[in-house]
């Protein structure tokens, strides 16, 4: 989990508030790392949605991810409850 976590933080897919201290051996909540990942995922497909610019192929991929990324949050927050 270390090694993922350690990837994650160098992957520059989460903001320096999250990946310093990952970085520094201090895990951040599980939940945090969802959020800031369905965010930046959110972010992304809202983007090139709203870009004229952009093909029909790329949306389409775009909503794809942007549904496996909330899967993938269902999956790993869904134990929780």
């Amino acid at each position: 989990m270390n090694r993922i976590l350690d990837q994650l933080a160098r992957s520059g897919l989460l903001l320096d508030d999250l990946a310093k201290p990952i970085l520094a051996g201090d895990t951040p909540p599980i939940e945090e790392l969802v959020m800031a990942l369905l965010v930046g995922a959110m972010d992304a497909h809202f983007v090139l949605a709203g870009d004229p610019n952009s093909s029909w192929n790329e949306r389409r991929l775009s909503r794809m991810a942007l549904a496996v990324a909330f899967l993938a949050a269902m999956a790993v927050l869904g134990g929780e409850e």
